[in-house]
């Protein structure tokens, strides 16, 4: 990428003074993160992990997408932890704003994390639910440890490497409606506008990202300094379509009713290549569904639990 405009310093300023001047507005301390859930770490393949932990059952592990932390779990932590042990952790690059590290970047990258941190918590057979990319490095994860999971929940995944030549032609004709202006903004170091023209398209509404909870604008443009790795990844995922024909896992692969093709053509492909699969299309949800209705996911993943391990829901 070829910068131009603000360098990347200034654009890192930028973001760091709206996230500041809204936090002063709200009146919101930084420090207050994921409050009345336990913070904790643990050191996986030489990297510090933060998680969080909360209630008593099954274990359920979320993972998080772009643009997020841990902390866009905790309304689904509290809700979910009346039945379930509930865990959610901030992938490595994430969650710490302005940070930079040479660090690996990418979906084999986060499923080795997301094993190791698995097994150190020592919390398998875990049920997985993952959201846009967090969903691709769960189907890595699966791939790589499948004993390690009792199911999974891929709310839209997004990679293409299992499509078919054809279907992947329409996948990245798809894309490109929601990524060009993004890739622009972050080849210019405008990053604070790429998370915006990001969230607005995902939201399919443009004046998505300033209409959001005050809380998911802060997590977003904490998160801006990603955009660039994540868009540049060099990895090449082990994720394809013999992969998945051999993944035996209860699976429920999940996209919204009115979400871009590019998510559906990814989810359809996938609930069709994976033997034990259900798909489900939500009705009235775009991409946001976990951001915009924290309740009515949390819904959606308790019953495709109980379904597939024929559990009574009270």
């Amino acid at each position: 990428m070829t910068a131009k405009g603000p360098n990347r310093r200034q654009s890192q300023l930028n973001i760091e003074r709206q996230s500041a001047m809204i936090r002063a507005e709200k009146g919101i301390d930084k420090a207050g993160y994921m409050s009345g859930n336990k913070k904790a770490s643990i050191t996986i393949n030489d990297h510090s992990i933060h998680f969080y932990q909360e209630g008593l059952g099954d274990p359920i592990l979320f993972v998080h997408g772009a643009l997020a932390d841990a902390r866009m779990w905790e309304d689904h932590c509290k809700i979910l932890s009346r039945e379930f042990k509930v865990t959610a952790f901030t992938q490595r690059h994430f969650g710490n704003p302005g940070y930079s590290s040479k660090d690996p970047f990418g979906i084999d990258t986060h499923a080795h994390d997301l094993v190791g941190l698995i097994e150190g918590l020592a919390i398998d057979p875990v049920h997985l639910v993952g959201w846009s990319y967090g969903a691709d490095v769960s189907l890595s994860a699966a791939i790589k440890a499948p004993h390690l999971f009792k199911s999974l929940y891929l709310y839209e995944p997004e990679d293409p490497g299992y499509l078919n030549s054809e279907v992947r032609e329409k996948y990245h004709s798809k894309a490109k409606v929601i990524f060009t202006d993004v890739y622009k903004a972050v080849a210019d170091n405008q990053l604070d506008i790429a998370v915006k023209k990001l969230i607005d398209s995902l939201g399919k509404r443009a004046d998505y990202f300033s209409q959001q909870s005050l809380k998911y604008r802060i997590q977003q443009l904490d998160n801006a300094h990603t955009l660039s790795p994540q868009l540049n990844q060099t990895e090449q995922p082990a994720i394809n379509a013999n992969k998945l024909s051999k993944i035996l896992i209860p699976t429920s692969v999940v996209c919204g009713s009115e979400t871009h093709q590019m998510f559906k053509i990814v989810a359809y492909s996938a609930a069709t290549l994976i033997p034990n699969s259900h798909l489900l299309e939500v009705d009235s949800a775009n991409h946001m569904l976990p951001r915009e209705e924290p309740a009515r996911f949390c819904q959606l993943v308790k019953e495709s639990i109980h379904q597939k391990f024929c559990i009574n829901s009270e």
